[in-house]
């Protein structure tokens, strides 16, 4: 599970234990505190119904941690029947030790998550000529399995895109004083990457890549880099193009255009997407950019931790056809993540670019 999650889940189950009042429920029911109230019960039956109602809506990760932080007792009608006995029939230990577990969510996990959060957003930092400007950060992650091991070439392939395509955009933007840099990078469920930069490239770059998402994402591998450049041209890349050439001559400005599709392709086919493309809809991007095929997945069996192949993906494929849906014959070929072939093509244009800058 990524930082990110674990701070937001923490936090979440957090409020539900403050909402619910649970420490001090135990508290009283340790102590023997208002043993003889007769709204002792209804108390509790209003601690269960809320708990049980924040429960409900928590998504997949937040339920693994209420277990893997000892509070499942909380989840079991039994330990809150013992509760409206008084406590006497109950064992002292789980009951001690949901307390100790309430107590540490409560106040020593909001400190542990100050160190487990990560600075994102926007900020204003001094460039080269000590101007003040603003950067944003974009999160990139890599579509896989949980516990899966990454191809090298993934990573490498995905961070390159992402620096290519930002300074392509820096180009039509005339921005020559803030580079992209990584920020952070996190592992868990996924892997994800921080990249910061000039704030309105990092903004248009979330946006374009959204929106070419969504008309690319059932393309087939044969004509991905063509679909591309339509939704880039659906999207009114040509018209930014042009309104760019007040800035840079008409070859600088078309020698971008074609390394921003290049760069969108080769991030797609390395499995990379955002939290936009991967926004709730009928196909999420972190669905369909998972790879198919072999590669090698950590799997604990008892105390060891064995590494074993998983058929079901490899960081070499992907496919951009969601399970269930049938596609003809003539497009039915995946993205296959056909990484050198895109390279040698994406290197070259990056070749010429700079021999061109050079000259």
């Amino acid at each position: 599970m990524r930082r990110d999650r674990i701070a937001k889940g923490a936090n979440d189950i957090r409020e539900a234990l403050n909402a619910a009042q649970i420490r001090e429920l135990l508290r009283a029911v340790r102590t023997g505190q208002g043993s003889e109230d007769g709204t002792r019960t209804v108390r509790i039956l209003k601690s269960y119904k809320e708990f049980e109602r924040r429960y409900h809506e928590f998504g997949d990760q937040e339920k693994s941690l209420v277990l893997s932080l000892g509070l499942g007792p909380l989840l079991e009608a039994e330990f809150w029947c013992g509760l409206i006995d008084g406590g006497s029939a109950m064992d002292r230990k789980v009951l001690s030790d949901v307390e100790v577990a309430a107590y540490t969510l409560i106040f020593v996990m909001p400190k542990l998550s100050e160190f487990l959060s990560r600075e994102t957003g926007e900020f204003v930092v001094s460039d080269a000529r000590g101007r003040d400007r603003e950067i944003s950060s974009l999160r990139v992650f890599v579509s896989e399995k949980e516990r899966s091991l990454t191809d090298p070439n993934i990573v490498v392939g995905l961070i390159r895109a992402m620096d290519k395509l930002y300074k392509a955009l820096a180009v039509l933007h005339g921005e020559k004083d803030i580079n992209m840099a990584i920020g952070s990078i996190d592992s868990g469920d996924a892997k994800s990457f921080d990249f910061f930069g000039a704030s309105p490239i990092v903004e248009e770059i979330d946006a374009l890549l959204a929106g070419v998402w969504d008309w690319v994402k059932y393309a087939s591998e044969d004509n991905l880099l063509y679909q591309i450049e339509l939704a880039m041209m659906a999207s009114g890349f040509a018209m930014r193009v042009k309104q760019a050439q007040a800035n840079v001559n008409e070859d600088d400005a078309q020698r971008a255009t074609r390394i921003v599709a290049k760069s969108i392709e080769m991030l797609f086919r390395c499995g990379g997407y955002t939290e936009a493309m991967d926004a709730p809809r009928e196909s999420r991007a972190s669905r369909i950019l998972s790879p198919k095929g072999r590669t090698l997945e950590i799997k604990e069996k008892g105390a060891e931790i064995e590494v074993e192949f998983d058929e079901a993906r490899s960081p070499a494929g992907h496919s951009t056809v969601p399970a269930g849906r049938s596609i003809s014959p003539a497009i039915a070929t995946p993205i296959s993540g056909m990484l050198g072939n895109v390279k040698e093509g994406f290197e070259g244009e990056m070749f010429q670019a700079e021999e061109a800058a050079a000259a």
